[in-house]
């Protein structure tokens, strides 16, 4: 069944009540209040990363809810999925499972991929905007920057070259957030918080398109 893509909604306001005003820019709520607690378990969603401030869709997948709390939605995708890069014009059926979490308010969004048996390869987060929890979708403007851990729970940084140029072109409390959406990305791996796992083994890294 082929589904229809859907745009972000343009919102009134960006985080501190300020938007800076740039030509083609559209206001973006980036407060994201929505309602993650109305997922219901084994729910499908998609969840979409777009481009700002293109206003274009990056990459998408699908998966279903398998929890819900308070301020977190944790979605999980099985063996085969596939994973739609709009921008490389590419669609990739991943050979490992994977579990992702997205935080109310939090500026990334991540999670362990997991072999066939549920062991731990490789954690990755991504470094974006809060989530905007809508009606059979999540979405949030990709920020650029990543984190990817091993399962010791060792970390490295990634496109820290690609955001240095998008800098510019962000609001400067966006900056300033993904800024210190990382170091909190590296805390929460460190507190072996939710949803990472125990340490394991370090392997190697996974390849990624």
């Amino acid at each position: 069944m082929r589904i229809a893509q859907l745009r972000p909604k343009a919102a009134q306001k960006c985080v501190g009540d300020a938007q800076e005003a740039r030509p083609g820019a559209i206001a973006v709520n980036s407060g994201a209040v929505d309602d993650w607690q109305s997922y219901r378990i084994g729910e499908p969603l998609r969840l979409e990363f777009w481009k700002y401030p293109e206003q274009r869709l990056h990459y998408w997948w699908e998966a279903q809810v398998t929890e819900v709390r308070d301020s977190a939605v944790l979605v999980h995708m099985p063996l085969g999925f596939e994973f739609h890069h709009e921008s490389k014009g590419k669609v990739v059926r991943v050979e490992h499972q994977a579990q992702v979490a997205f935080f109310a308010g939090r500026w990334y969004s991540g999670g362990p991929d997991l072999d066939a048996q549920g062991k731990v390869l490789e954690y990755y987060w991504n470094i974006q905007t809060p989530a905007h929890f809508e009606p059979e979708r999540i979405w949030q403007y990709d920020l650029e920057l990543d984190v990817r851990c091993k399962a010791d729970h060792i970390c490295q940084v990634i496109d820290q070259e690609e955001f240095a140029v998008k800098v510019g072109l962000y609001p400067p409390q966006w900056v300033q957030a993904a800024t210190r959406a990382v170091e909190e990305v590296q805390l929460h791996m460190k507190e072996g918080r939710w949803p990472v796992l125990p340490k394991g083994e370090e392997g190697a890294w996974l390849e990624r398109i």
